[in-house]
């Protein structure tokens, strides 16, 4: 299994469990959580959940933000997703 596998994995795995607004008793699915998130599309979730995609690390944070992750470890350092949010809003505005 890739490295890019192994997030794509984890990322479906978080994402399954994440209720459906529209159905009852499903798992969201990557049309609603896309529909649901800014900057999120069906196609880039789908590519990532399969190991195909290399996303920057903006839509990483988008996707761990809709998929309810607070903090990443990445390179030793832990990221709060939340600020790093706010701090794209800020220099979009």
């Amino acid at each position: 299994m890739t490295e890019k596998e192994k997030i794509g994995k984890q990322v479906l795995k978080l994402r399954e469990r994440l209720p459906s607004k529209e159905y009852d008793k499903e798992k969201i699915s990557q049309q609603e959580l896309a529909d649901t998130n800014f900057g999120l599309t069906k196609h880039l979730i789908g590519t990532v959940e399969r190991g195909d995609a290399n996303p920057t690390l903006e839509k990483m944070m988008l996707l761990a933000k809709a998929l309810k992750v607070r903090k990443i470890q990445l390179y030793e350092i832990e990221i709060d997703v939340n600020k790093f949010i706010d701090e794209i809003n800020s220099e979009n505005n």
